[in-house]
């Protein structure tokens, strides 16, 4: 495939480098850019993993989880779910907080303070949970980094101030989650155990309290994935069909993850090689480490409410994207289904990738989306 938009970006690049390193050097820097890159992608799993995953980026450093309060974050608790994986053939643990709504926050603060008893602070906010009339949100992040980056609890503090229950949780390979290598059916058994946890736990009160799954980015791909299998993963992880949430908010979505690669900007410095497609993108179509077919799973689950945020000046992961999967969904639920919404952003807005959280209109758009569907 000819990009004429790269070669105008890589003639000036080159002959730049030629002026200022040399010809030699030059010419060694084409011969990576041009042969050595495409195989990497083409044959290296490892690779396509680490740029999928990113969870070697971790930042904040030394994060104590055990004390989401030195993460400003108030009403906060750490806990972890152990289970054995089925996808890996292992033990795993996994790291979750619990944020609670504002106004449980402001009746229990005294139970925060540092001498606190955590077992009766974990056996008072299990009962919060079983007994809340607030909804629950599930977040499940995107790569890189752990439930801890600043972004991430911007967007708790939201949901917070919304008055909701915050499940936040680190996939294997992230946080203090167990230190594994993360594969797509790996990090979606992870978000069911998760979900399944809240669920038993939430379901202690009687009448099980509304749920709702965010997922933001790569997240949004896990929760489409979940949510989409979910009654095929439950029995087959579980043993027992689990319910669907409420909905499902997505936050800066893709609509598979070969698409993705191909739209993201970086690509055009590669896009003019005529294996660009065999090298660059026809890995994530076949290989099924890390497919992340969105629009196909949503696909499979018609009765999901769904709403898709996104901001027009996202340079990583591209509207583009976003609005596919919204045009997949709306075309997979021509004979009826939940409804699907798309909320856009407009680049004057400057929210980019991370920033939806932020939003002037969050909080009505998100509030109209959860009293439609409670």
């Amino acid at each position: 495939m000819f990009d004429l938009t790269g070669i105008c970006i890589l003639v000036p690049l080159y002959t730049a480098g030629i002026l200022l390193l040399g010809a030699t050097i030059t010419s060694g820097v084409f011969v990576f850019h041009v042969a050595v890159v495409p195989l990497i992608f083409k044959y290296s799993k490892s690779f396509r993993r680490n740029l999928v995953f990113a969870n070697f980026v971790q930042w904040p450093l030394n994060v104590n989880f055990e004390e989401p309060s030195s993460s400003g974050i108030e009403g906060g608790r750490n806990l972890s779910v152990e289970y054995h994986s089925k996808v890996d053939n292992c033990p795993i643990k996994i790291g979750i907080w619990h944020i609670l709504p504002r106004t449980s926050y402001e009746r229990l603060k005294g139970n925060f303070q540092v001498d606190s008893d955590k077992e009766e602070l974990n056996r008072i906010m299990d009962h919060e949970l079983a007994t809340s009339k607030t909804p629950i949100m599930l977040y499940c992040h995107g790569n890189s980094n752990s439930r801890a980056a600043s972004h991430r609890i911007q967007l708790y503090k939201f949901f917070q101030k919304m008055d909701f229950h915050t499940i936040a949780f680190d996939y294997r390979g992230y946080g203090d989650s167990t230190n594994l290598c993360p594969t797509e059916e790996g990090v979606v058994e992870d978000a069911l155990v998760v979900y399944d946890w809240l669920l038993a736990t939430a379901d202690k009160g009687g009448e099980t309290p509304p749920v709702f799954v965010w997922g933001h980015s790569l997240g949004t791909a896990i929760s489409a994935h979940l949510l989409g299998n979910l009654e095929q993963l439950s029995l087959r992880v579980l043993g027992r069909v689990l319910p669907p949430p409420r909905g499902l908010v997505l936050e800066a979505p893709f609509n598979n993850l070969a698409d993705e690669v191909a739209k993201h900007p970086l690509s055009k410095l590669v896009t003019w090689l005529p294996y660009y497609e065999a090298t660059f993108v026809e890995p994530f179509r076949v290989h099924p480490e890390q497919r992340f077919q969105s629009e196909r799973h949503l696909g499979e689950a018609p009765g999901l409410p769904v709403l898709i945020l996104h901001a027009r000046d996202d340079v990583v992961v591209p509207f583009a994207v976003g609005l596919q999967l919204y045009k997949s969904i709306l075309a997979s639920r021509s004979q009826g289904g939940a409804t699907v919404a798309l909320h856009a952003y407009e680049k004057s807005e400057n929210l980019g990738h991370k920033w939806i959280c932020e939003a002037k209109d969050l909080t009505q758009v998100i509030g109209d989306f959860v009293s439609a569907h409670l």
